[in-house]
Order: structure tokens, then C-alpha cells, then sequence
């Protein structure tokens, strides 16, 4: 990971929520001819995209359709989004992957409301020094 330097530069808090996994495929012509990963651990959750941990490492630019499941909410969130950024993990054999959201269906946009609605209550904001901690301990 690189250095931080102390200036919060997102637009939209990001929000831990537990129990929060992820399912991906990678987007594409053929797309609808593979199936869904195993689920991943999401480590943070915000209205414009998602941090969570895979096992093979993601192309910057790279079109994704996911999955997202939590507890909080019973039903899953589809999306399609864009690899922002990966990076192995120092510790463990797994990668780091940021991604944007590019659309996401009228009910997975009520859904994803409920879930960071959720998460507001159960204040568990993430400032980007205490996630920077965390994601070491990873």
C-alpha cells in the first residue's frame, strides 16, 4: 500500500459493514457465459463503490458485475462496476481491490440506502487513517 498523506480526498463516507460479502464476474461480451465467484469479504461500503478482498489479482479498468450480501438487508445488491485500483496483500495470498460504481437497478440503489442507512446507525464510519490500520492487520 502506499503512503497516506493525511487528506481525505473521497467524496462519500465509506461505511464497515458486518457480514458484508461480495460476488464478482468479469463483464464483457460473453459475460453471461461464466458464473459468479466464491464470495469475498467486503471491507468497506460506500454510495459510489466498494473495497473487498480477492484471491486473483483485477485489472485497473476492468468491467465487473457483482454481488453484494449482507445480513442487514436479506435480499442481494447487483451492480456493474469499474476496478479502480488493486493491490496484493503484504501478508496474506490475496488482493486488495477498490471498485466504482457505473450503474446499479432502482431496487439494489433502495437496498444499498437500507445498508449504509444501517451502517450510520450502528456508527461504524471508517475515517481513512483507522482503515489504513485495518487493512494491515489483514
Amino acid at each position: 500500500m502506499g503512503t497516506w498523506d493525511g487528506q481525505e480526498r473521497r467524496k462519500k463516507k465509506r461505511f464497515g459493514v458486518r457480514g458484508c460479502t461480495v460476488r464478482y464476474k468479469k463483464g464483457g461480451l460473453f459475460s453471461f457465459l461464466s458464473s459468479m465467484s466464491e464470495k469475498f469479504l467486503s471491507l468497506n461500503v460506500s454510495e459510489t463503490g466498494l473495497h473487498f478482498i480477492a484471491r486473483d489479482p483485477l485489472a485497473e479498468g476492468l468491467i465487473l458485475s457483482l454481488q453484494l450480501e449482507a445480513p442487514q438487508i436479506g435480499d442481494k445488491i447487483y451492480a456493474t462496476a469499474r476496478v479502480v485500483w488493486c493491490r496484493k496483500s503484504e501478508q496474506h495470498d490475496a488482493n486488495h481491490v477498490g471498485v466504482e460504481f457505473i450503474s446499479l437497478p432502482k431496487s439494489s440503489r433502495v437496498r444499498l440506502k437500507v445498508l449504509l442507512d444501517n451502517a450510520v446507525l450502528e456508527k461504524i464510519e471508517i475515517t481513512t487513517k483507522v482503515y489504513l490500520k485495518e487493512i494491515e492487520r489483514l
